[in-house]
């Protein structure tokens, strides 16, 4: 057996023990990046600096086993509490059989991955991981047009 295969065979076995061989139900829709995710350090895939004419949508996609959705969720509860006559807020939880579409839509394969959405349902950011209060105060600030 060459090496190529047999490194593809152990990494088949490993998803089978890791996903429970099945025994457990079906596999998670979304999977945690194993890099330990920091408030500071949310990773970014892609934004728009202009301010946006109609309403923000502000997606929050989590998982009811994640540590650090649990730790965010305060945080998006304090956004929405703050923004609730500015911004629509809306949680999917990637598990749910409800979101597995929504899920694929947008390709979320982490969480908490949080996706802002301009007037016309367009992403205007998208980031995984954790994030600080302070920060995405300033960025929703910054979509509605107040700062």
């Amino acid at each position: 057996m060459n090496v190529k295969r047999a490194v593809v065979c152990a990494a088949l076995a490993v998803s089978m023990v890791a996903c429970g061989s099945g025994a457990g139900g079906p596999a998670p829709v979304a999977t945690i990046d194993p890099r330990p995710a920091t408030f500071v350090e949310a990773k970014v895939e892609y934004e728009s600096q202009a301010a946006v004419a109609g309403p923000v949508t502000f997606i929050d996609f989590y998982a009811e086993w994640c540590t650090v959705c649990k730790q965010t969720t305060p945080l998006v509860q304090r956004l929405r509490d703050e923004f609730k006559d500015e911004v629509i807020f809306v949680s999917y939880d990637v598990d749910a059989p409800a979101s597995r579409d929504i899920v694929r839509q947008y390709r979320i394969s982490g969480v908490p991955t949080f996706v802002i959405l301009n007037d016309k349902q367009e992403v205007i950011s998208r980031f995984v991981g954790g994030f600080g209060y302070a920060d995405m105060k300033r960025k929703l600030e910054r979509y509605i047009g107040k700062s």
